[in-house]
């Protein structure tokens, strides 16, 4: 199940990155980061069982750690009762490349 709808990055100044993305308004994010490594977790809000069609949108600055950032989106999928977490998409940005 794909939680993540649109997403766009755009260069704020030599060091930071601004990140935009959509998810379901049925959805909980979360955001952790350390070091230039940024997780944005998407996940069903309690009791829901698909995501909605109505979208929100939100905004994060990410600021380079030795010259990268990493990003990933971890969203939550299902198997068979199971409820699982899936790492997608994973951008790299490398500054002095």
């Amino acid at each position: 199940m794909e939680l993540l709808g649109t997403y766009s990055i755009k260069r704020v100044d030599e060091k930071n990155y601004e990140v935009t993305y959509d998810f379901p308004d049925n959805c909980l994010f979360s955001t952790v980061h350390k070091d230039g490594v940024y997780v944005f977790t998407i996940e069903l809000k309690s009791g829901q069982t698909q995501p909605s069609t109505t979208f929100v949108t939100e905004k994060a600055t990410c600021t380079a750690f030795k010259d990268v950032i990493e990003i990933s989106f971890l969203q939550e999928d299902y198997s068979i009762l199971l409820k699982t977490f899936k790492k997608r998409p994973k951008i790299r940005i490398d500054i002095n490349e």
